[in-house]
This record gives C-alpha cells, sequence and structure tokens, in this order.
C-alpha cells in the first residue's frame, strides 16, 4: 500500500509547484506590465517535455541584475526553467523622417498636387467659337406705287435719294433750249440752271428772270412765260391769295395746296411740261395720283 501514498505525495507536490509557477509568473507580468519591459513567455523547446523534466532541475541563479542592468532583486527568480523574457509589443510606432525626409514629403505632395491639376487642366473640355451670324440681307426695293391718291406718297423714279444734300433738282421750264429736270449742286442760281437746260432761246428776255437768285431743291424756272412767279421765290413761302394759276404755278406754289405733296405737285408741274398748258381745271384729272376726293379739294383752288 506504499505506492498509493506516493502517487499521492507526488500529485500534491506538483501541484504546489504549479502554483509557485503561476505566482512568479503573475509576479513578472505585473512588473513588466509597469515598465513596459520584458514579459516572460514559455520556451517551445520544452513544450513537449514530459512534467518530471520541465520542473526537476531548478533554475540557475542571476547574476543578480534587475532588467535595467543593475544589481538588484530579479524578477524571474522561481521561475521554472526554459522561460524568457520577450519585448513587449510597443503601443504606437511612430516615424520621425527628419528635417529633409519633411521637406521631400512635401515635395513629393506639391509635386502630386501639381500634376493633378495639369491633367484636370489638359481633360478640360474644349470651348467652340459659334461662327458669326450672316449680315442681314440689304433693304428691299421700293413697293410699287399704289392706285388713287396714295400715290402722292410714293417717291418717283427719278427723285434724288433723301441722303443727297449736296445736289439739288430744278425744273427749268419756257423760252430754253431744253426744258426739263436738271441736277445742281447746292446753292447753285437760275442762271447755272438755265445753262444746264440749254440755255435762252433767241426769242426769250434775260430780264423776264432773275438769274443771280439761288435755286431751291424743288424749285420750278419759268423764262420767257407770261404771268410767271418770280424764279427767286422761297420754297416755304406764304400761299398766294386766291387761286393759283395751274400754267404759272411752282412746285411750291403746288406743294402749299391741301393734299397736294412734293410728289404730286412734281407730278402736276411735268404733266404741264409734256402736255402743254391747262386749258381747263378739269384736266387735273389726267395727272397721275389726283383722284376725286382730291380734285375735289383743289376746284375751287386753282384756275387757269
Amino acid at each position: 500500500m506504499e505506492l498509493p501514498s506516493v502517487r499521492r505525495v507526488r500529485l500534491t507536490s506538483r501541484r504546489d509547484d504549479d502554483a509557485d509557477v503561476i505566482r512568479a509568473r503573475l509576479r513578472v507580468l505585473l512588473a513588466e506590465g509597469r515598465r513596459s519591459g520584458w514579459l516572460p513567455e514559455d520556451d517551445p523547446r520544452d513544450h513537449d517535455a514530459p512534467d518530471e523534466d520541465r520542473w526537476g532541475e531548478e533554475p540557475e541563479e542571476d547574476a543578480g541584475r534587475d532588467a535595467s542592468g543593475a544589481p538588484g532583486d530579479d524578477l524571474s527568480d522561481g521561475l521554472p526553467p526554459g522561460l524568457g523574457r520577450h519585448r513587449a509589443p510597443a503601443r504606437t510606432v511612430r516615424v520621425d523622417p527628419g528635417r529633409r525626409g519633411s521637406r521631400a514629403l512635401w515635395a513629393a505632395g506639391l509635386l502630386a498636387a501639381l500634376l493633378l491639376a495639369g491633367w484636370t487642366w489638359l481633360d478640360r473640355p474644349a470651348v467652340e467659337m459659334a461662327p458669326p451670324a450672316p449680315a442681314p440681307a440689304s433693304a428691299s426695293p421700293p413697293p410699287a406705287d399704289p392706285p388713287g391718291g396714295a400715290a402722292a406718297d410714293v417717291q418717283p423714279a427719278d427723285a434724288q435719294p433723301a441722303d443727297a444734300q449736296l445736289t439739288v433738282v430744278v425744273s427749268v421750264v419756257g423760252l430754253v433750249v431744253r426744258p426739263g429736270l436738271v441736277t445742281l449742286p447746292q446753292g447753285s442760281r437760275v442762271a447755272d440752271a438755265v445753262a444746264a437746260a440749254g440755255g435762252l432761246l433767241p426769242e426769250a428776255d434775260p430780264a423776264s428772270v432773275n438769274l443771280a437768285a439761288v435755286v431751291a431743291d424743288g424749285e420750278q424756272v419759268a423764262v420767257g412765260v407770261p404771268g410767271a412767279a418770280p424764279a427767286a421765290a422761297p420754297a416755304g413761302g406764304a400761299a398766294t391769295a386766291g387761286p393759283v394759276d395751274l400754267n404759272t404755278a411752282t412746285v411750291a406754289d403746288l406743294d402749299a395746296l391741301p393734299g397736294i405733296g412734293p410728289v404730286l405737285a412734281q407730278r402736276i408741274v411735268d404733266h404741264r411740261q409734256s402736255a402743254g398748258r391747262f386749258t381747263s381745271v378739269e384736266q387735273l384729272d389726267d395727272v397721275p395720283g389726283i383722284g376725286p376726293s382730291i380734285y375735289a379739294d383743289l376746284a375751287d383752288r386753282v384756275r387757269v
């Protein structure tokens, strides 16, 4: 019956040894944790060894130095053989690149930003300019002459443009070589108008017209016509008292009548030059543009 006693003693001794080992490990772990030093770890070579071999030998005494190298209590006293110490892993690993490394990192970041900006600029969408709009078409030609009295508002084919301010158109009638319309520079006189019409006929009396008078645009110069109005009468002069003589009236005189504009007045003068003197007021119906309404307004204001 001695064998059971020996086994019981051996088991009790092993439990005591295990308790000592656990206390030693806890003591080392607590001490190493406070100063972040070395932590004990098992020797992997002894994991497969039997318990009797692992704990059979007493650990050799250290040189009496602590973890810092100074003499003192050895925290690994009482540990089973095969236990060692290792460096606890650091909490955070930080690398100090130094001043040159910092400059290099800044330069690399700046270069990357410049490359990104250049790539974005080159990859932008191209903007194409729209073609210029075509120029507007030139002004359309004037409309055809409307029938009736509305023709008084339409310019004749031989009328000067509105912006031609440097020339005047004068009607020369009577005893001249070529009666009709003449175009003269602005500021010309009656003598210039007569010369442009071919000059006076031999039977014409030069004293019957004032050759020194300045002509105006739309004025009529009557040479050798009995009862003709003075050639120098202004275009905007006052209307004569009483009816206007159709055979001696100028464009300005006819323009002063109601319903007669400068265009229609010029047509009356042209009709008188081409068809001869008026013999009756009713012949106004033969003038283009004079309708019944205009004739009714003129019947009491003109005479022959």
